[in-house]
């Protein structure tokens, strides 16, 4: 009994200081300026994590598309959205590098050459193009510690011709990757390139020549693009790209809208592929679906961690055109915690869903071992799924869409977790058990993040 109040109190002692040490604040300053805390050196992948001079880390980005526009005509609302964001603690932003053939960018074109639309508006190519994305990427680094995912041809209409599109990656790396690898995260070579100016299988190949050409010339990471209508491993298999950016189901419609949630899981580890960024999931005022709850687009993030994603992209309406704030998006302030309770390399741990060896929790629904509520709907308690994953003595477990009833689980080992808020990372509760000792988690806001040991 008494250990088991030591374990308790240390659990709460650890989680405090973890709090306390939670990410820096946009205006902490160091010595020469930069962010405390601001993280160095060119991003490598280790196995399926990030790594760079400060080592292991989680990419925790969020989607701000019209960064480079805000960069040349409202540069004080820039420094405000990143300030902001880095405060949230996102490490990294996704922008795009051109766009304006589609109608909806009208009036807000970011335009490296001149075109003219589909609607027929003439766009005359910025003068100083380069020296803008130059000072965007410097800017977010150097004051607010946000590193910069690329993402080079969005509209790539503008650009049809394939020499002219080899000229345009070319300067890319000349004239601003060059000097900046450890403030870029990513080169994407395109936004869902299939309906964005690289149709069809010559789309394909395209792509793909293009990625070999950004990895032999640069350092920074490099992923070709999600194009639904492809196979995965046709489009990455064997290719030269380090991370594969994906943009996973938006349909809410399954498993009482959790689909959204877990369906990174079936690429998260896919042998002889790259991992893989939840690069564009659904989030508030997203197109085709949106999601607005809080607890599904916190959680998402952690579980695609432990499903060996290294990289989350937070996708709002306000990262796209801008026509919203960032500071009214639901969720956006509930992100921070995430990178204080999870481990840098979780994506490098062994995962499980709960039938793999390795694991450490069975999950019951119904009173039926081995069961999420999709195999009982008329279950009154369960998850819909658990990514669990396990370092050694060390584990992370993530269940979602607990229904009122709790979720029961038996220990397969014995151990001692805490179960943290997803939402606020605050641990709401403790446990040790035997090996065969079962617990139940009440439902909480619908997903918790556990956090324990083996015990020897």
């Amino acid at each position: 009994m008494l250990r088991v109040v030591l374990f308790v109190l240390t659990v709460l002692l650890v989680a405090a200081a973890g709090y306390r040490q939670g990410p820096p604040g946009p205006d902490a300053k160091g010595p020469s300026g930069p962010p405390v805390g601001q993280r160095s050196g060119r991003v490598r992948v280790a196995d399926h994590s990030l790594t760079d001079g400060g080592g292991p880390f989680l990419g925790l980005g969020v989607s701000y598309f019209s960064a480079l526009w805000r960069c040349r005509h409202d540069r004080a609302r820039l420094e405000s959205d990143l300030a902001f964001l880095s405060s949230q603690g996102f490490n990294y932003y996704r922008m795009l590098s051109m766009v304006g053939w589609n109608p909806s960018w009208a009036g807000r074109e970011m335009a490296p050459v001149a075109f003219t639309s589909p609607d027929g508006r003439q766009v005359g190519a910025w003068p100083d193009y380069w020296e803008q994305l130059r000072q965007l990427v410097d800017l977010a680094y150097d004051r607010f510690g946000m590193r910069t995912q690329i993402t080079v041809f969005a509209d790539a209409q503008l650009m049809p011709g394939k020499q002219d599109r080899i000229e345009h990656m070319r300067r890319l790396l000349a004239e601003v990757v060059a000097g900046r690898e450890s403030k870029i995260i990513l080169l994407e070579v395109a936004n869902e390139a299939w309906q964005n100016g690289f149709p069809e299988q010559q789309g394909v190949e395209d792509l793909r020549e293009f990625t070999r050409y950004l990895a032999d010339r640069t350092s920074v990471l490099v992923a070709i693009t999600s194009n639904h209508g492809d196979s995965f491993a046709d489009l990455y298999g064997g290719s030269a790209a380090d991370i594969a950016t994906w943009h996973f189901s938006r349909d809410r419609q399954v498993d009482d809208g959790w689909l959204p949630v877990y369906d990174c899981w079936r690429l998260g580890d896919l042998p002889g592929l790259p991992p893989v960024s939840n690069n564009e999931p659904i989030g508030p005022g997203a197109s085709v679906a949106s999601e607005t709850e809080s607890i599904r687009l916190v959680i998402a993030a952690a579980f695609a961690y432990a499903a060996k994603l290294p990289m989350y992209v937070f996708h709002c309406g306000a990262g796209v055109l801008g026509q919203a704030r960032f500071e009214d998006t639901p969720a956006i302030t509930n992100f921070g915690h995430l990178r204080a309770i999870l481990p840098g390399d979780l994506a490098n741990w062994q995962r499980s869903d709960g039938e793999e060896p390795g694991a450490v929790f069975t999950t019951f629904a119904g009173g039926r071992s081995h069961r999420t509520w999709p195999d009982d709907p008329d279950a009154p308690d369960g998850c819909v799924r658990m990514a669990q994953s396990r370092k050694r003595e060390r584990f992370v477990c993530v269940p979602i869409g607990i229904r009122p009833g709790g979720l029961e689980l038996e220990a397969q080992v014995p151990l001692e977790f805490r179960a943290h808020d997803a939402l606020t990372g605050k641990v709401m509760g403790t446990w040790a058990l035997r090996a065969g000792e079962h617990c139940r988690l009440p439902a909480g806001p619908g997903g918790w993040i556990l956090v324990g040991r083996v015990r020897r």
